[in-house]
C-alpha cells in the first residue's frame, strides 16, 4: 500500500469517503474530494472518492425527493379516504428510503472491502460516472496546457520545453 504526500495511506482517504457517504455527510465528502484532488493528486484515490461522493449525492437526492413527497400532504385531512391515501404514501416513502439505505450500506461495505486492499471500489454505475468525470477534468487540463505550450514566447521560443 502506498502512502500519500502527508504520510497517510491512500486507501484510508477512500475508506473515510465511503464512511461519510454512508453517514449522509455529502458536504464533508465533497470537502474530502476537493482535498484529495488538490493535495494528493492520485488518480486511483480521486476516482474512489468521486464514487463515494456520487453515492452520497444519490442518497441525499432520493432522501430529499421522498421528504418532499412526505411533507407535501396537508396537515389536516378531513376525510377518511384521504387519510388512508396519505398513510399509503407515508409507508411507501419509508419503505423506499429504507431500501435505499440498505443498498447504500451494502455498496459501502463492498467498496470498503475492496478499497482497503488497494483495488477499485467498482460500484456499478458510479464507477463509469467517476471515470467519465475524471477524464473530463483531465482533458480540460490537458487542453489548457497544450494551448499554453503552443504559444510562442516573446523571444520566439516555445515555452515549457
Amino acid at each position: 500500500m502506498s502512502k500519500g504526500k502527508y504520510g497517510i495511506y491512500l486507501w484510508f482517504y477512500a475508506a473515510v469517503a465511503f464512511i461519510l457517504a454512508f453517514l449522509g455527510q455529502t458536504l464533508l465528502c465533497g470537502i474530502l474530494l476537493g482535498f484529495v484532488i488538490v493535495a494528493e493528486k492520485n488518480e486511483w484515490l480521486s476516482k474512489q472518492v468521486i464514487q463515494a461522493f456520487f453515492l452520497s449525492l444519490f442518497s441525499a437526492a432520493v432522501s430529499g425527493i421522498l421528504n418532499l413527497i412526505h411533507y407535501s400532504a396537508p396537515s389536516s385531512l378531513n376525510s377518511e379516504v384521504l387519510y388512508h391515501i396519505y398513510r399509503f404514501f407515508y409507508i411507501g416513502t419509508n419503505v423506499i428510503e429504507s431500501l435505499v439505505s440498505i443498498l447504500v450500506l451494502v455498496l459501502v461495505i463492498i467498496a470498503l472491502t475492496k478499497v482497503t486492499k488497494g483495488k477499485d471500489a467498482g460500484i456499478p454505475l458510479l464507477n463509469k460516472l467517476a471515470d467519465r468525470a475524471f477524464n473530463v477534468v483531465e482533458k480540460k487540463v490537458c487542453r489548457r496546457w497544450l494551448f499554453l505550450l503552443r504559444q510562442p514566447d516573446r523571444s520566439g521560443y516555445r515555452s515549457g520545453g
